[in-house]
């Protein structure tokens, strides 16, 4: 099934005996000589958060508070465009993947396993090199002043969201004696994170919490159950963290004129705001059939929270929208009420995250490192290495693929669910009816994570 799909979507899965060898040719670890004129960031504490699956580490974290009340927030992320140069074998077949794929059992990722859970995965107790966003935050959750650098760190921890959630919970005092270390650290993310919370909801930042299904497999192999995905106050410290340095480096290109991709989400289309207006309305909901905005969206998703129909109106208020994608074009994003925003945070398994990568770095070996509260202006011979016709380009590549990826995560899903189904042919089981359509209904299944069509 997974060849079905990989063949159906177009998905590059083989890597070419030129990519491979050019990946292990790179040394396996940092040496002497790429630490030149790079920020030394090793003796801060520093720890990545991800799933327990999870073998390629894109971001890590430092954070501390300062003496004025503020916090100092470090987002580093895995340099990769240090290894992967621009018009190399391994470089053609990134653009060509635009994107890690993800299915239950296996992933097929834009670069090879040499680099991605290698030198470019932010391991724990190994010297990395990164790019890192280095702001200082107030308690309105407003970035005062930031730095942008070239860097070399040591993440102290490979942690988990599970024990970062039962860390912060205290729900498992042994955990919480083996990582004691860290733990003030913790807390001290999670303090910040509710005020970046606050901040974004504040200028109406959409979250419709709308969970995702996770496979439970059993010693066999075979699905087990399908279940949804938890989403711990871990998840969103990393979520927050991520935005923030995602506006910032945005922001910065922004204010200098440099061209870039960016991440935008327009406007929803009127025809569509009208048709969830009239189904919210049939619920005892009122919502605007005209000049919507952010915050009427996230209003009613508060309305809604707890209330029987809330995934029903969830799901339909996401149908509502347009789809995110990448443009050489700032337009904003709708989703996250946000003038300006960008993808940097995951240059592991996505190419438009390693664009803006060497964007910046064309910025700082410039020397243009600083940007609210430092320098500020552009340096005069500030280098545009990307032609504004060619990022657009790239934007549109980009924006297929992952089309294309998601469309083969989720039949995958699908595919997944209708086999452990299919066992069950029969049984009888309690569900809700979640979308209504000409040709047939809807049911989401009480009992699993499972939406199946009852057609006409």
């Amino acid at each position: 099934d997974i060849a079905i799909v990989i063949h159906k979507h177009d998905l590059p899965h083989i890597f070419p005996p030129e990519v491979l060898a050019e990946a292990e040719a790179v040394s396996p670890v940092v040496t002497e000589d790429q630490l030149v004129g790079r920020l030394d960031w090793r003796e801060v504490p520093t720890v990545t958060i991800d799933g327990e699956t999870a073998r390629d580490f894109d971001d890590a974290i430092s954070l501390k508070k300062l003496d004025n009340g503020n916090f100092q927030l470090g987002v580093h992320i895995a340099d990769v465009s240090y290894y992967v140069r621009e018009g190399t074998p391994l470089d053609v077949e990134a653009r060509l993947r635009g994107t890690s794929v993800y299915f239950p059992e296996r992933a097929i990722p834009m670069l090879p396993e040499h680099l991605s859970n290698g030198i470019c995965s932010l391991n724990p107790k190994v010297d990395r090199l990164a790019m890192s966003v280095l702001m200082e935050v107030d308690r309105n959750g407003q970035v005062v002043k930031y730095e942008l650098r070239e860097s070399v760190i040591r993440s102290n921890e490979r942690m988990t969201y599970t024990d970062v959630n039962k860390l912060l919970t205290q729900a498992d005092p042994d955990l919480a004696i083996r990582y004691s270390e860290v733990l003030k650290l913790f807390k001290t993310m999670e303090e910040l994170a509710r005020i970046l919370i606050r901040a974004r909801t504040q200028r109406g930042a959409i979250d419709f919490n709308l969970p995702e299904s996770v496979f439970d497999f059993d010693d066999e192999g075979r699905i087990a159950g399908v279940i949804k995905a938890d989403r711990n106050i871990a998840h969103r410290i990393i979520e927050e963290f991520m935005l923030l340095a995602n506006e910032t480096v945005a922001s910065h290109f922004h204010k200098l004129s440099v061209p870039s991709l960016y991440r935008i989400h327009e406007e929803p289309e009127t025809a569509r705001v009208i048709e969830f207006a009239r189904l919210a309305q049939g619920y005892g909901y009122r919502f605007a059939m005209s000049e919507v905005g952010s915050k009427d969206y996230q209003q009613l998703s508060k309305q809604l929270e707890g209330k029987p129909e809330e995934r029903v109106l969830s799901y339909a208020m996401l149908r509502s929208l347009q789809r995110a994608r990448y443009s050489a074009q700032n337009l904003g994003h709708f989703g996250l009420a946000a003038p300006i925003y960008t993808h940097f945070t995951s240059p592991i398994r996505r190419y438009p995250d390693l664009i803006v990568h060497r964007v910046l770095r064309a910025l700082l070996q410039a020397g243009e490192r600083f940007g609210v509260g430092g320098a500020g202006a552009a340096p005069r011979n500030a280098p545009k290495p990307i032609a504004f016709g060619e990022l657009e380009l790239i934007a549109q590549e980009s924006s297929e693929r992952e089309r294309a990826a998601d469309a083969a995560e989720n039949e995958i899903d699908e595919w997944r669910k209708a086999v452990f189904m299919a066992e069950r042919v029969s049984e009888e089981f309690d569900g809700m009816i979640s979308n209504v359509r000409d040709f047939g209904f809807y049911v989401e299944l009480d009992e699993f994570f499972i939406e199946g069509l009852v057609p006409v």
